[in-house]
């Protein structure tokens, strides 16, 4: 029987089968520049509206035609070049095709929802940092409502698709990746769990297991290398989390500990935003006779790309009009009005994410971005990002240290450090374990595959 290994992560994904008792990874997205790792990433095409009038002349709107989506690489070109080819944004009231009652013996009446219509495709990203979310449920697209299940099942249904299609088979098994912690405390963390397992439901599988990542690609490095008698500590350090175990290979695979935090690539993109870009938005400026500044949440919603495309709604942009009043950085206010209005933080963080791996290798780049009044041209140093950082890391070595004393386990114990995920490519989380471990026993091991090829094992 075949069975898959589902590596779904926060930013790539990535699929495995066993041929022969070896992990071969599948490839699922042949516009990718690697074909194993695709982006977690879902796009609903624009649908098309109908406006209508009522007898009582009140104009209605709905979406019509068929939802056809893309992912990966296909999603992300879509989405690019509709965006350039966006409208500024109309509201419109959407007709849910529902009539509900407004209290106890009043009328049935008509149920609209508002949307802003950029005449432009929706993108879905970080659908798995989304499970953590107990209030976050779905949303509405196109006039009508996807949970974030149905989401998650749309875009693991395109990968199994196209792995059967490979294999010429349908295969209806798979283990699937997990962090140590969804959330904290267990009870919550099950409910994740569980939210998980009825997505891959949605798409077909009936067998359906889990592991902790860091445990999957430790069996995976094991079995690649043919260790034995290894005490080994994997870092596994991705785009949504950081998580960590101690495994032992002496008369079996042995676990001695796990652990894990909600740190990954993605919180340090908002870190630099904030640090490099908030002001130029405007995070200073002030309005009024009376000075005030910018409400709180304009702010906290920049953090995220997606918490930008959440701004564009009809409450936020009258405010954003309400502060032109003697406002004190005209210029800001301008660029940030576009940016919301233009839906271009995916763009934003983009760059962001760009600059950041060039770290890596660079002492020093810039984060790149021009459109219509923004013109991004800004310098980073790797010493501005590793100060910026610094508290990340810190709490990533405790979560290191807290898991070697789990595992009743002295770091010179350990005789091979195993990091792997995007996120542990930054120097200076390679030197945080090299200064605990020392150079000879860190190892960079199969950087976004390493998971789902040691979920596909036995």
């Amino acid at each position: 029987m075949i069975r898959y290994g589902l590596d779904f992560g926060t930013t790539n994904s990535s699929i495995a089968h066993l041929v022969g008792g070896e992990p071969r990874l599948l490839k699922i997205d042949n516009k990718a520049q690697d074909p194993e790792i695709i982006r977690s990433l879902l796009y609903f095409f624009h649908r098309d509206l109908v406006v209508k009038k009522d007898k009582y002349g009140h104009q209605t709107s709905s979406y019509s035609g068929e939802f056809n989506f893309a992912f990966g690489q296909n999603a992300l070109e879509n989405y690019l070049h509709d965006n350039k080819n966006r409208s500024p944004g109309i509201i419109r009231q959407i007709y849910t095709g529902k009539m509900v009652s407004t209290g106890p013996g009043a009328d049935l009446v008509a149920e609209y929802f508002e949307e802003v219509d950029f005449g432009v495709g929706r993108l879905m990203q970080a659908l798995k940092t989304a499970l953590k979310s107990p209030t976050y449920k779905g949303t509405n697209i196109f006039g009508k409502f996807f949970s974030l299940e149905q989401m998650i099942s749309l875009f693991v249904s395109l990968i199994k698709q196209a792995s059967d299609q490979t294999l010429r088979e349908k295969v209806d098994a798979i283990k699937v990746g997990r962090p140590v912690h969804f959330l904290d405390n267990p009870a919550g963390d099950k409910k994740v769990e569980q939210r998980l397992k009825d997505s891959l439901k949605m798409v077909g599988f009936k067998q359906i297991e889990f592991e902790y990542e860091p445990v999957a690609a430790a069996k995976y490095f094991l079995q690649k290398f043919h260790l034995q008698k290894q005490k080994i500590l994997v870092f596994d350090f991705g785009g949504g989390t950081l998580d960590t175990a101690v495994v032992l290979y002496d008369d079996g695979f042995k676990i001695l500990a796990t652990d894990g935090i909600y740190i990954g690539g993605n919180l340090l993109n908002s870190d630099i935003m904030k640090l490099k870009l908030n002001d130029y938005f405007g995070s200073k400026m002030y309005w009024g006779d009376q000075r005030l500044p910018i409400a709180p949440h304009i702010f906290d919603s920049l953090n995220s790309w997606y918490g930008i495309i959440n701004l564009n709604n009809p409450a936020d942009m009258r405010l954003l009009d309400k502060i032109h009043y003697k406002n004190s950085d005209p210029s800001a206010l301008e660029r940030l009005t576009y940016l919301i209005k233009m839906n271009l933080g995916f763009e934003i963080y983009e760059a962001i994410e760009t600059a950041k791996k060039n770290l890596s290798n660079l002492e020093t780049t810039k984060i790149k971005f021009s459109d219509g009044p923004i013109d991004i041209d800004i310098e980073i140093s790797r010493d501005e990002f590793e100060n910026l950082i610094t508290p990340r890391i810190n709490s990533i070595k405790e979560v290191v240290i807290k898991t070697l004393k789990s595992a009743k386990t002295e770091p010179e114990e350990i005789e091979i450090v195993v990091r792997t995920g995007g996120s542990s490519l930054i120097p200076m989380v390679e030197k945080m374990l090299v200064d605990l471990f020392g150079q000879e026993k860190v190892q960079l091991f199969d950087t976004f595959t390493s998971i789902a090829a040691g979920l596909a094992l036995e």
